[in-house]
């Protein structure tokens, strides 16, 4: 078992990536791999996941049959992006967000915290599919395209032809949640440089032809926080990467005497266990179960048997004060996703937390190391099964909060932000308690 400082609850980017995972299949035309090379590649990808992949019965999926639909595909396979595509596409069986191929470019943008993008996140709303935020500096900022637009026509087409043709190159993913989220977030996809035409409906109700331009854009992961009006902390930041936790705890020392804690966790994709461990650890006075784990022997073991074989992981020290003891509402949404629902679940399982939003992604499995490929490719293989404190499994089901709060259309274009101020409403009654009727005498 390798350091759990390389564990991955492997960062699905959500905030960013989900626009642009498709981008980047398409962003070099240039062919680097022989046809010779794909097919060993191909080879290779296939036996590796089939030797550590952590389910041993790979979610049901027959995949020495899928080994054998897929190799003669490769035949028709002419440029580098295509092979990305096909054996993606084959990996996609397992239904699985994390097991995948990365193409060069994908990985490069991963580490670089960036990713082709108009600048739009785009979301379903109230039956519409809606501007759910717009990246600063971005394409889509300088037209002047506001969160409550709704999207009318993508490329010539009706946003129902575009999500229809979505839908034809976007594999199913661990969630019905997740593949929908990437299908709305894939009428956007193309290649860095270009432009892409749109009919949005703005908020006023007057509608507008708008051509946006596909461009890099950073997403860094940095710990951003303030102090809202109610006096709460509220603290944001959109992935589990180095220095992250030291960001946070010395960014928390300036709230301890807050009346609550707000974390943000809507548009957070994951990243390494050790950073998120030691941000849950700032929350307990002493050492503590915060999640458990099995590895495919252990899997193995559980499938031939009634028993458990789970790893506790522990976070908080005995000999160390707790960064905050005041009470914490936690953000979620389906962008919400491997190790950030770690953090929400374990601190709502414990009782350290509340969670407000929507159901979270259910995307909760970790990556033990990466193994690149000739031509530049990064395979990422799930060898690690999350569960909670209590040992829930966390793919699939994901965190359901302790309070559904949805965005409305309405919402969305008058600038309000309803899970926020839920949470602020739930810190006050958290921090001043209404007596039982039958103390009120």
């Amino acid at each position: 078992m390798k350091n759990p400082s390389r564990w991955r609850v492997a960062a699905l980017l959500a905030g960013l990536v989900l626009v642009v995972g498709v981008v980047a299949l398409h962003a070099r035309q240039t062919q680097n791999l022989s046809p010779k090379d794909r097919t060993a590649v191909f080879e290779t990808v296939w036996k590796d996941i089939r030797d550590i992949y952590y389910d041993p019965q790979f979610h049901g999926v027959d995949w020495k049959a899928a080994h054998d639909r897929y190799r003669p595909m490769l035949d028709a396979v002419t440029s580098d992006a295509e092979f990305y595509t096909l054996v993606n596409r084959m990996i996609g069986e397992l239904h699985d967000a994390h097991t995948r191929l990365n193409t060069p470019e994908q990985w490069e943008n991963r580490h670089k915290f960036q990713g082709v993008s108009t600048g739009l996140q785009l979301d379903e709303v109230d039956g519409r599919v809606v501007v759910s935020g717009v990246l600063p500096d971005s394409s889509a900022a300088a037209a002047g395209v506001e969160p409550g637009s709704i999207l009318l026509r993508v490329g010539g087409k009706s946003i129902a032809d575009a999500l229809a043709a979505s839908a034809e190159k976007t594999p199913e993913s661990s969630t019905d949640r997740l593949t929908r989220l990437r299908i709305v977030a894939g009428v956007l996809s193309g290649q860095a440089g270009s432009t892409v035409a749109l009919t949005v409906q703005r908020p006023d109700g007057s509608s507008s032809d708008v051509s946006l331009k596909r461009e890099v854009l950073p997403q860094p992961p940095d710990v951003r926080s303030r102090r809202l009006a109610s006096g709460a902390g509220y603290f944001r930041f959109d992935g589990f990467e180095p220095n992250v936790d030291t960001e946070f705890s010395v960014a928390l020392a300036d709230y301890r005497a807050a009346p609550g804690l707000i974390i943000d966790l809507r548009r957070n994709g994951g990243g390494r266990l050790d950073i998120m461990l030691s941000i849950a650890g700032l929350f307990f006075d002493r050492e503590t179960v915060f999640s458990r784990m099995m590895n495919r022997q252990q899997v193995t073991l559980a499938e031939k048997s009634a028993a458990q074989k789970q790893q506790n992981v522990r976070v908080g020290r005995n000999d160390v004060a707790v960064g905050f003891s005041g009470p914490v509402v936690v953000l979620t949404s389906t962008r919400t996703a491997s190790a950030s629902e770690l953090l929400a679940g374990g601190l709502q399982e414990l009782g350290r937390a509340k969670v407000i939003g929507t159901q979270t992604c259910g995307c909760v499995v970790g990556i033990a190391g990466e193994q690149h490929m000739k031509g530049g490719g990064v395979l990422e293989i799930s060898q690690l099964l999350w569960f909670t404190p209590a040992g829930r499994k966390l793919e699939g089901d994901g965190v359901m909060p302790d309070r559904i709060v949805m965005p409305t259309l309405t919402d969305l274009q008058q600038h309000r932000d309803v899970v926020l101020e839920a949470a602020e409403n739930l810190l006050r009654q958290m921090a001043h308690p209404v007596a039982p009727a039958s103390q009120l005498r």
